[in-house]
């Protein structure tokens, strides 16, 4: 009997000693998007958060932090290979000034007309293979590149083709974007999401480059602006990096699982934005006097080659930046979007 018993303590303490390993060995993962609270994109993310750590079943958790809540946007690649977070969900747009192949990484504009074909291009098209080697001198690992759907404008004038963009003055993020809408006539601004819905309603800007339809009237774009270019130009990607040796600490079915997740995430996102848009633009349509404006394919097309223009002139600005746009209009190409 005292065997036996002996036995047991044993086995009871060789089981506590493993929980205890199991238990000092969980991490906590500290993760920052970039965007505030209240968006609606991030009210996604923090749901997808919940669900992958369901998954991780206690063994490595994930936080998610708003924009700006730890470390500004824009400096979260540095503070990952710190450690000051663990890791960042973000638009890598933040990142443009580390290499001029990042803009054509970021937000390839005008080329792709709706989420999965971008989606195809990161997971399958060679997209995480140049972000990787984009952020392995960051210590980085790059885990995912879902994306939030492409964006649509707000505009406080009828915009049916390029010619209607001359003499636009219309808010748009630094960068490509800029220099397309150039191209198109509009006489872009600079300023900042907050500053959006103020100057469309003073008329400092007649249209706005900001963010998917559903998001825009979150913030109220169509109560002073009473039409809506749907689908247009911009499909930025999110950018989900983790610090390299944290990831490689972590067994092979954890990282499979994140890697998993992360391609999840754009899913989950877009198919929520369909869900919301059409009550939104309902609503807009029978009780905002919003007119929804949907270019037709030639249009698109003009605009996509102008753009194109655009891309190969950044391509001449970094041998990286070269390999970048070789790779995506190789893509554009097999997916016959491009001659």
């Amino acid at each position: 009997m005292k065997q036996l018993i002996k036995k047991i303590g044993l086995i009871a303490g060789l089981f506590l000693f493993i929980l205890n390993v199991n238990v000092k060995a969980a991490e906590n993962w500290r993760i920052q998007a970039h965007l505030p609270s209240g968006h609606t994109v991030y009210q996604f993310m923090s749901d997808w958060v919940d669900g992958v750590n369901v998954m991780l079943g206690g063994r490595l958790t994930l936080e998610i932090f708003p924009g700006k809540a730890i470390i500004p946007p824009n400096e979260t690649l540095e503070a990952v290979k710190m450690g000051i977070i663990d890791g960042d969900l973000t638009s890598p747009a933040y990142f443009a000034g580390r290499d001029p192949a990042m803009p054509l990484l970021a937000d390839l504009i005008g080329a792709y007309s709706n989420w999965f074909e971008a989606a195809t291009w990161c997971e399958y098209g060679g997209g995480k293979e140049l972000f990787q080697k984009m952020y392995d001198g960051f210590g980085a690992q790059f885990v995912g590149c879902p994306n939030a759907g492409i964006e649509s404008v707000a505009s406080k004038k009828p915009i049916n083709s390029i010619a209607d963009f001359k003499g636009v003055k219309m808010r748009a993020p630094s960068g490509t974007a800029t220099s397309l809408l150039k191209a198109m006539g509009a006489s872009p601004v600079n300023l900042s999401g907050g500053e959006v819905y103020s100057a469309l309603e003073k008329g400092v800007i007649d249209a706005a480059d900001l963010s998917d339809y559903v998001a825009n009237k979150s913030l109220g774009l169509h109560k002073v602006a009473k039409y809506a270019i749907v689908d247009f130009h911009s499909m930025p990607v999110l950018s989900f990096t983790v610090n390299k040796g944290k990831w490689n600490a972590q067994p092979k079915d954890i990282q499979a699982i994140l890697t998993m997740a992360a391609r999840d995430m754009g899913t989950q996102i877009n198919m929520r934005q369909l869900m919301l848009r059409g009550p939104a633009e309902k609503d807009d349509l029978e009780n905002h006097g919003v007119t929804i404006i949907d270019w037709p394919a030639d249009e698109r097309k003009k605009m996509r080659a102008m753009a194109a223009k655009i891309w190969e002139k950044e391509s001449k600005k970094s041998d990286f930046a070269k390999q970048a746009y070789d790779n995506q209009v190789g893509f554009l190409k097999t997916i016959r979007m491009l001659d």
